[in-house]
């Protein structure tokens, strides 16, 4: 199935080659505007304002028409379908060939005009009736094309088609009378068409134009044109006024991928925003910073005709040059005499910046070393754009875009290394090739290296110099050859460091290659963690890679230089090494304990007290953990990786105490199947050391992970394990929870209620005298009894529930029971409590952060909206919870999402929608469990067929 939607003309949809029908009004209008904006958030309120054209009569009804139109579009789009909901808005969600805008710019960004200009079938959107949108949008979208129409006409001109594009500018100077390169291109197409008279009389109409419309004399373009014509100097090769210069380098041999990266820097370069374009490109040393800042400059020659200027800044070595005296020298390169040249950076930087005044050129700075070595250079006014390497990111310059030069990906890896050693070659052994490209790390400095060891050895296995590499410890001894040296690249920065900041470097390699906060710096390193990676930075040795969502910087070392890194601590003594890897651990667990305090599963074992680190102030350990989930998400593969370090070290509580803080809100955000991996060795590790009892824990959290996917026998099974392991132990506090969750999940399971393993959990709850536990097995309890029927009963043992959890205060605690007693009074008819608590449920769970229990929490409001007469709402809702579930790949969560939409769409009338959604959920969430659910939706569907 293939999809196109067509914007660059009227609106037109295709499916398979065949036109899918958008109504007119607003549907187009909607789908016009999300089309726009391919892949890109929409707001409600933006959407609102364009449906309307104007002020809306109220915001409920403005909500309520975008909710039916978005509906009424995709039930049109059908398989065409690019709508998706996000939080507060929705986007068009389409692929690079499926939308003719975003082929056109990438044609446009690629230099191929003509083929860009062809995708134009007539005016923009034109049978899309919005004021609004083409008084704001559709006016930008044809001035993208006019841009790019010129650089058609300028390459035609080029090739020698001048005669045939005299019509084509004629028309173009009627419909454009103020487009002044237009006119430049007609006289020049005429000129060299040997019609010189008719070109300067075109050059005297459009100066008595610009005279009446605009009192304004033709551009220096036009009248230097002119001039040429006069005296007979604008041939082909003469008409530009100044001489084409390129100072660029030849370009680099064998240079592979980075494409996507040049069509962003090219992007960027040739935007026609207001100002100087300038992309700084920065990146671990020998990266490739120089290599592809060079090729990228090639690439865009076309772009700058009047040329490319090149100055190497010496940024990296020991006498960066004087900006003073590069000016110098791009004034020479650039006409101006020696006996003319201004004294002072000031007046040389002017100077400057007069020359390009009414150029098009591309200026390249290689190797820069700060700000105050670039800004000097730069142009004063759009028309040229500034590309800079640095090892710096050089941020402090104004309106500049940074980028990072990455390490190579696998595939182009290999495609460096296999044109060093030869195609043929590298076919006899693809994994060979492959490993050797994993362990250089996508460094191109590794890759010619390890090539160049390959090539000067026609007879070497490549799976020897693979299995060599593979061994961390001898990495960089294989990495060298003749004066080809990875060692000798980090070496002597390595060697230049004070001794804290050198021993902050060394214990980074414990970590390997990943983000960190200066935190963890300064406790590996015993020092201040702020001051010491401000020293890595400089040194080039760490980089910066932004902020993590708490707001705090985080660093990362290139993979060699942790290899490098981690090379340099084996050599240390290991008993200060394992007390700085102690030490990392404790503060790790500290302030994950501080992150997640509150958050308590109330279906999660009670958490094992720890001894809390002492080396970071209390203040600090608030400051970072101040936004909770989000440091937890900040540090997610560090907890993951400490987890194992914990393990390897057989620190057991240690391992379980950080998984137990950290899953309870990381289980919706690592991968599945890692958080059973996890799971399983620290039960199984701890089953080898003899800790039965956190083996068991362990089991449980991974029988609840198994649980989200489907409730299964097996999993079912594995829960009455947990309760025997439980009691054989006599955990009570776990016992209780082992229970609660087998009687709640079998009941799911077979439709029944389980009342009698519900008594069984409150009472071990009431043994262990954890009030959590003991309000998560009331809840239970109260749950069985409201589904057999038993309502008195159920919200008796509710209400002892509520009153429990309130005095705790936890409010995922509470916000659990609230959920459970707003179905149980669902099902009673108490619609008014139901409705009550329901919606307070939501909103803790809300603003906790948990998306998981907001989407459960979601799905119970929807049906008591459906109870109370609002089918719309119930839409709104169970569409949000399915979106959410589907993210997290909750199934059970799905199947009970669907089965409100099935319900809410049956109760606004939409029979056949009711018969595709209840039929497809029926065949695609089969295995999930919900015995309930799955009942629901079939009640919805044999109700819709009914009504047909």
């Amino acid at each position: 199935m293939t999809v196109e939607f067509r914007v660059l003309g009227p609106l037109e949809v295709l499916l398979d080659g065949e036109p899918v029908p958008v109504p007119a009004g607003r549907c187009r209008v909607l789908l016009a505007t999300l089309l726009l904006r391919p892949n890109k958030f929409v707001s409600v309120d933006e959407l609102v304002d364009r449906l309307w054209d104007g002020e809306p009569p109220t915001v409920d009804r403005a909500n309520k028409t975008l909710h039916q139109t978005v509906l009424r579009l995709r039930q049109a789009l059908g398989a065409a379908n690019c709508v998706r909901t996000t939080a507060g808005g929705y986007l068009a969600e389409v692929g690079r060939n499926e939308l003719d805008l975003l082929r056109f710019r990438e044609l446009a960004r690629s230099g191929d005009f003509a083929s860009a200009t062809e995708l134009w079938r007539g005016a923009a959107l034109a049978n899309v009736a919005s004021e609004s949108l083409h008084r704001d949008e559709v006016p930008l979208l044809e001035d993208e094309r006019l841009v790019v129409l010129e650089r058609r006409i300028d390459a035609d001109l080029d090739r020698g088609l001048a005669s045939e594009l005299v019509a084509e500018l004629s028309l173009l100077t009627q419909q454009h009378p103020l487009r002044e390169h237009f006119w430049a291109q007609r006289m020049s197409a005429l000129y060299r068409s040997g019609r010189q008279a008719e070109a300067l009389e075109c050059y005297r109409e459009i100066t008595a134009l610009l005279a009446d419309e605009l009192g304004v004399d033709p551009s220096p373009e036009l009248r230097q044109l002119h001039l040429a014509m006069l005296n007979g100097e604008a041939t082909a090769q003469t008409e530009r006024s100044r001489q084409v210069i390129c100072q660029l380098p030849p370009d680099t041999a064998n240079f592979v991928g980075r494409e996507s990266l040049f069509r962003e820097v090219a992007a960027k370069l040739t935007a026609s925003d207001d100002g100087v374009p300038v992309v700084v490109l920065s990146g671990a040393p020998g990266v490739g910073k120089s290599a592809f800042t060079i090729r990228t400059a090639h690439r865009l020659r076309d772009r700058f005709p009047d040329g490319q200027l090149f100055v190497r800044l010496n940024g990296a070595g020991a006498a960066p040059r004087d900006p003073a005296e590069v000016l110098g020298e791009l004034l020479v390169a650039l006409g101006v005499s020696i006996t003319g040249m201004p004294d002072g950076l000031e007046a040389r930087t002017a100077a400057f910046r007069a020359q390009l005044a009414d150029r098009s050129m591309l200026v390249v700075l290689d190797d820069a070393v700060g700000p105050e070595q670039v800004r000097p250079l730069l142009p004063g006014i759009p028309g040229c754009a500034v590309l800079v390497s640095s090892r710096q990111r050089l941020v402090q310059i104004e309106g500049a875009h940074g980028l990072r030069v990455p390490p190579l990906s696998r595939e182009d890896g290999f495609s460096l290394l296999a044109g060093v050693i030869g195609e043929s070659r590298a076919a006899t052994d693809r994994d060979a090739v492959g490993a050797i490209v994993n362990a250089c790390g996508g460094l191109p400095l590794a890759l010619r290296v390890a090539g160049a060891r390959l090539a000067a050895r026609e007879s070497l296995p490549l799976r020897s110099l693979a299995r060599r590499l593979s061994d961390e410890r001898r990495r960089l001894d294989e990495l060298t050859t003749g004066d080809l040296e990875i060692r000798a690249t980090f070496g002597p920065s390595y060697e230049a460091l004070p001794a804290d900041a050198a021993a902050a470097f060394r214990r980074l390699g414990l970590l390997g290659s990943t983000d960190v906060a200066s935190w963890a710096v300064g406790v590996l390193a015993g020092g201040d963690g702020e001051r010491l990676v401000e020293r890595l930075v400089e040194a080039n040795l760490l980089d910066e890679v932004g902020l993590d969502p708490t707001g705090e910087p985080r660093y990362r070392m290139h993979d060699l230089l942790a290899v490098y890194a981690a090379e340099l601590v084996r050599d240390e003594d290991q008993e200060l090494v394992t007390a700085a890897q102690r030490d990392y651990v404790e503060v790790l667990l500290t302030l994950a304990d501080e992150a997640a305090q509150d958050w308590f599963a109330a279906d999660d074992t009670p958490k094992r007290p720890i001894t809390r680190s002492k080396l970071l102030e209390p203040a600090e350990i608030e400051r970072l953990t101040e936004s909770r989930g989000k440091w937890l998400l900040a540090e997610m593969l560090n907890i993951d990786r400490a987890i194992a370090l914990c393990l390897d070290h057989h620190w057991v509580e240690s391992a379980e105490n950080l998984l137990h803080r950290a899953l309870v809100y990381l289980d919706v955000y690592l991968p599945h199947e890692r958080i059973l991996q996890v799971c399983e060795r620290v039960r199984e590790v701890a089953l080898a050391e003899g800790h039965d009892l956190i083996a068991w824990r362990s089991h449980l959290r991974l029988t609840s992970q198994l649980v989200t996917r489907n409730v299964s026998e097996e999993v079912i099974a594995e829960y009455a394990r947990c309760v025997d392991g439980f009691e054989a132990a006599g955990a009570q506090a776990e016992l209780a929870v082992a229970l609660g969750a087998l009687a709640y999940y079998k009941m799911l399971h077979t439709g029944q209620p389980q009342i009698a393993l519900a008594e069984r959990a409150v009472a071990a709850a009431r043994a262990s005298g954890e009030p959590r536990t003991h309000a998560s097995a009331l809840r239970e309890l109260g749950t069985m009894l409201a589904t057999e029927g038993r309502h008195v009963e159920s919200v008796r043992v509710f209400d002892e529930a509520l009153v429990l959890s309130r005095k705790i205060g936890d409010r995922n605690d509470l916000a659990m029971v609230l959920n459970r007693i707003g179905s149980s009074t669902l099902a009673s008819g108490d619609l008014e409590r139901a409705s009550a608590a329901s919606r307070e449920a939501l909103d803790l769970i809300s603003a906790l952060g948990d998306d998981r229990g907001a989407a459960y929490c979601t799905v119970l409001v929807s049906q008591v909206d459906l109870a109370l007469g609002d089918a719309s709402a119930a839409l709104i809702g169970a569409e949000k919870a399915l979106s959410i579930f589907e993210a997290l790949g909750e199934r059970r969560g799905s199947i009970r999402a669907l089965a409100v939409a099935a319900e809410a769409d049956l109760a606004l009338g939409m029979v056949e929608k009711v018969i595709d959604l209840a039929t497809t959920a029926l065949e695609n969430y089969a295995d999930a469990g919900d015995t309930a659910a799955e009942e629901r939706l079939r009640a919805a569907l044999a109700e819709a067929k009914r009504r047909v």
